[in-house]
């Protein structure tokens, strides 16, 4: 991975990216690289949302499923709770802190994207 391009400027989704433990990969680099980790553990930073984010459909896995979204409209759907996006965060303009979250990759029957928080 090259050092994240520049905080994403010249970033070409045609790099591999790096999925390694303890690092979190912001959202917008890691959707293009997604189904080569479905079934891992792995972090990804964004800005925390509630339905009113950039992902289509409703939740994918339960009515709590909330967004992960990046700035350029890259979007995965999270399962579960987490200390670092409070309740509040996840109101629309709200939180304009990135976060970052484990959690294990899934994809519904669907082909959507869910990291599923372990309890």
């Amino acid at each position: 991975m090259t050092a994240l391009s520049a905080c994403f400027g010249g970033y070409d989704p045609s790099e591999p990216v790096t999925f390694a433990p303890g690092t979190a990969v912001p959202v917008e680099l890691a959707v293009p690289h997604l189904d080569q980790v479905v079934g891992q553990r792995i972090t990804l930073s964004g800005l925390p949302r509630a339905r009113e984010g950039r992902c289509p459909g409703v939740q994918p896995l339960t009515r709590k499923d909330w967004m992960l979204t990046g700035e350029d409209g890259a979007c995965v759907w999270v399962s579960g709770q987490t200390d670092n996006a409070r309740l509040l965060d996840l109101r629309p303009g709200m939180s304009k802190e990135r976060v970052a979250v484990t959690g294990r990759l899934l994809r519904t029957e669907h082909g959507v994207y869910v990291l599923q928080i372990a309890p």
